[in-house]
């Protein structure tokens, strides 16, 4: 009975009960926290001037990073024991191409171009709609854009064409008909301006171009943060808008921010199917699966990666960042988390670890 106890948590100050103390804490936030786009949506005075770049939903946050270098590292060692790569099937997800004044997520035009001129030779690129086709002997890839940036016309439709590809553009419909909501995030969060997004004018000379033009919502948010009905009319606003002014059907939907549990789920999904979409883009680091849902299509995101990696990412190298983020967003890891949080506390109030401190299992070790 000698033992100096705390007096928060009643647990024997001793290097088990310390543990103990820390991995209570540390489950009953991860049960708690908040992801930085869900909270800027509920609360818009939280917004800051740049994207938190530690916010989980990101792939590039400094977990994420390092992770990413791991696993490259890793794939590079063993590159010349690699399988090749016939039969998968993968997306990849841009936003923005400029030569200069990049955004946090443009892509230059010259690595751009590098990327096209790799995949136009190591791969079959094929459109958003094909990703369930049967595999060839080479790796499927369809090239995304999301958002409708007016770049996306002026730099990435040129050198598509260059190399004799295409790719399907995300539009959220906001930024055609200049909506103020839209306008205003983007341009807190990212400093852009309305010149820097695509205007109908613009949309239809893209897809004249031959280009498929798809659904982003209409103004770009956080589709967790709203209600069903505010869901449906995100979804559905888009998909008529785009519809009138292109005269074709709209099929596919990109769901902004696109990580799954922390920006749709499968309310969203349904919603989605109800009015008539039949693909829905996510964001989530892995191939394509041969039975994947159709409305829930994982995506890579891209920025300005190496040939080598951009070469990883299609190899499959950089898979388990998709498998870390599918478990790290289920339903199955939420109920985990709490149930441990709630049973660690309760195994401490109860005090039972406290009976058991004459048992040399927590002053021994």
């Amino acid at each position: 009975m000698g033992k100096k106890m705390t007096c928060s948590l009643c647990v024997p100050d001793t290097i088990v009960g310390k543990h103990f103390q820390r991995l209570a804490f540390r489950l009953v936030r991860g049960a708690r926290q908040e992801s930085f786009l869900d909270s800027v949506n509920k609360n818009p005075k939280k917004r800051s001037s740049r994207p938190r770049i530690g916010n989980r939903m990101n792939p590039y946050s400094p977990a994420f990073s390092a992770m990413r270098t791991a696993l490259f590292g890793i794939y590079k060692k063993l590159r010349p024991l690699a399988l090749r790569w016939a039969g998968r099937t993968l997306v990849l997800n841009y936003h923005s191409v400029r030569p200069s004044q990049l955004f946090f997520n443009s892509t230059s035009t010259t690595v751009f171009e590098q990327h096209l001129e790799w995949l136009a030779t190591h791969c079959e690129v094929v459109d958003f709609q094909d990703v369930f086709a049967p595999a060839t002997d080479k790796p499927r890839v369809a090239i995304v854009f999301d958002d409708g940036f007016r770049d996306n016309l002026d730099y990435a439709v040129p050198l598509l064409q260059k190399y004799g590809l295409k790719a399907t553009f995300f539009v959220s419909t906001g930024f055609l008909q200049r909506d103020s909501v839209i306008l205003d995030i983007f341009a807190r969060t990212f400093q852009t301006t309305a010149e820097d997004f695509m205007d109908v004018a613009a949309l239809r000379e893209l897809f004249a171009a031959g280009m498929p033009v798809e659904a982003h919502t209409h103004s770009h948010r956080n589709l967790l943060s709203l209600t069903e009905p505010e869901q449906k009319e995100e979804l559905g606003r888009s998909k008529e808008i785009l519809e009138s002014l292109l005269g074709c059907p709209i099929q596919s939907v990109a769901y902004p921010f696109g990580v799954p549990g922390k920006a749709f789920d499968l309310t969203t999904t349904q919603i989605a199917e109800a009015l008539g979409y039949t693909r829905g883009a996510m964001v989530c680091w892995r191939a394509v699966r041969p039975l994947e849902k159709a409305l829930q299509i994982p995506r890579f995101t891209i920025v300005n990666e190496s040939l080598d990696e951009l070469e990883a990412i299609v190899a499959g190298a950089l898979d388990p960042i998709g498998w870390y983020q599918e478990w790290r967003f289920s339903a199955r890891h939420t109920y985990l988390s709490k149930t441990l949080a709630t049973l660690t506390f309760a195994l401490l109030e109860k005090q039972w670890l406290v009976e058991l401190k004459d048992c040399k299992v927590l002053s021994l070790i």
